[in-house]
């Protein structure tokens, strides 16, 4: 199998291993549906990043990543995608790159309101500690995936 086609490939499949990763990360993570009923501000637990996307977000998802897998199985798998399907998937690798770095940007922000939350529950004396929250880190295998798709898409761009 050609290079290119087994960097998409492979990125795909790390990708989809990262959409299931969980979204944030935190210690207090077994307090949360607790902190939940006292205040339903706090979240009732951590999503996986997968099931924090909105409905359209999963399928256009879904569409986009099967048109990948079918443009790097497309053709005589030994050789260089088509110039067309290359381009076509880099622009989407791209694309999901871009989304990738939003969504992080949001789990960053989500992360800094829900570790303000935790400080102010401790503060209150409803929980033994204030944690620290983060992004998980599916966000960072994420990039990795989306990164080597484009890098397969690119590849047969050079003329291999």
């Amino acid at each position: 199998m050609h290079t290119g086609r087994l960097f998409i490939l492979g990125g795909v499949i790390i990708g989809v291993i990262g959409l299931f990763m969980k979204a944030l990360r935190t210690a207090g993570e077994s307090l949360l549906p607790n902190l939940h009923q006292a205040d339903p501000t706090f979240p009732a637990g951590i999503p996986t990043i997968w099931g924090g996307l909105d409905t359209w977000a999963q399928i256009v998802l879904v569409v986009l990543l099967v048109v990948v897998v079918v443009l790097a199985l497309m053709g005589p798998v030994s050789k260089a995608m088509s110039k067309n399907a290359s381009l076509t998937t880099a622009v989407i690798g791209t694309a999901l790159l871009a989304y990738t770095v939003v969504k992080m940007i949001d789990a960053f922000d989500t992360a800094d309101t829900l570790q303000t939350g935790m400080a102010q529950a401790y503060a209150g004396g409803l929980i033994p500690t204030a944690y620290a929250v983060s992004a998980g880190f599916g966000f960072f295998v994420l990039l990795v995936g989306t990164a080597l798709v484009i890098a397969g898409g690119l590849s047969a761009l050079r003329g291999d």
